[in-house]
């Protein structure tokens, strides 16, 4: 497990964020609306609004949608997800 730790050299503990937060900031952000998103994304608006609550993933091939959507490299999207599940597992496997 990468550690990060401050200049005392405390360990700190960094929180990974589902994306779906990250993604609703950026749909508010640009002023766009919920419903306008989830048809150009090709989902149901209340999937939408599960990726928002962190209850659905971004998966690859969404995160290539957002990508051509908002400009934001898939890569991104799929980066948040994996830092998010791989924080997820360890609690799990650590508990």
């Amino acid at each position: 497990m990468d550690l990060i730790k401050d200049n005392k050299g405390t360990v700190l503990t960094i929180e990974a964020f589902h994306p779906g937060t990250f993604l609703e900031e950026e749909i508010v952000e640009r002023g766009l609306l919920k419903k306008d998103v989830a048809r150009d994304l090709e989902i149901l608006p209340h999937h939408l609004s599960e990726i928002f609550a962190g209850k659905r993933n971004i998966s690859a091939k969404l995160a290539i949608k957002l990508e051509k959507l908002l400009g934001v490299s898939a890569a991104y999207w799929a980066g948040l997800q994996l830092s998010y599940d791989l924080q997820q597992a360890r609690q799990v496997e650590y508990a």
